[in-house]
């Protein structure tokens, strides 16, 4: 039965009922199915998007009702609640995006800390998700879910379950390839100079200004001036802040080493 807070977007009373998985599909989320049960797991794998939303309010509830319990099943319901949201977060549908996101923070905020999820499974649950994210900020067709993933991104790395790790700017920092896509290069770059702004730089943390500064260097030989705008602008706040703390900031840039600024190019 759908929850009695199911969306309005997800409701139907013409539904049909969700075809059987797939032989490939049971066996990839076989452990999530022993978990939640095989209706839930079999709609996040549906090709209807409403079915796909319905898993999510389902587990969003299952979520909430889940009791003191011995650490093996809170482990066992995280890793399978992760299998399905790993699932959900590639929906090119934003009504299931966006339920999607919220059901991971649920996940990695209250549920976490109610349950006192191991740091093992936080790092399990992060290392599984950003990897997807991060491709949705570059997102052409739907700016929403740009929009929501490149937020999210950030608030994800403020959570007081996650900051510790540090894990988000990691996978953030990253240097990507001067042939990425405008979009996502330029999504990227907005998120580490957002960044910047909410967390500090610190040595042994992943996110250090050798490692922000190897990313904006390689954003500079991207060939679309808005991605090099934004590595500039990141490039400008490290020299504000943290000169004296880098060799590599002590280093000017030669501009005859990248492409020339022309914006929107």
């Amino acid at each position: 039965m759908p929850s009695q807070e199911e969306p309005p977007e997800f409701s139907d009373p013409n539904l049909k009922k969700p075809k059987k998985l797939s032989p490939e599909h049971l066996n990839d989320a076989q452990k999530a199915v022993n978990v939640l049960g095989l209706d839930l797991v079999t709609r996040a794998y549906s090709k209807n998007w409403a079915h796909r939303g319905n898993a999510l309010v389902q587990l969003r509830d299952i979520l909430e009702s889940h009791p003191e319990s011995p650490k093996s099943d809170t482990r066992a319901l995280w890793r399978a609640a992760i299998k399905v949201v790993e699932r959900t977060l590639k929906d090119n549908v934003y009504q299931v995006f966006n339920l999607s996101v919220k059901v991971l923070k649920q996940l990695i905020s209250d549920f976490a800390i109610k349950h006192r999820v191991t740091k093992g499974d936080m790092i399990f649950g992060v290392e599984k998700s950003m990897p997807i994210l991060i491709s949705k900020t570059g997102e052409t067709i739907n700016h929403q879910m740009q929009k929501l993933a490149k937020e999210f991104i950030v608030d994800l790395a403020m959570l007081p379950t996650v900051k510790p790790l540090a894990l988000v700017p990691q996978h953030c920092v990253k240097p990507f390839s001067s042939t990425v896509a405008a979009k996502l290069g330029t999504s990227r770059c907005e998120i580490v100079e957002n960044l910047l702004i909410a967390l500090p730089i610190r040595d042994g943390s992943g996110f250090t200004v050798d490692n922000v500064m190897k990313f904006s260097r390689e954003a500079l030989q991207h060939s679309s001036g808005d991605v090099r705008n934004v590595a500039e602008n990141i490039i400008t706040a490290l020299y504000k802040v943290y000169s004296k703390l880098s060799h590599s900031l002590t280093l000017p840039l030669k501009r005859q080493q990248r492409m020339p600024l022309q914006p929107g190019v």
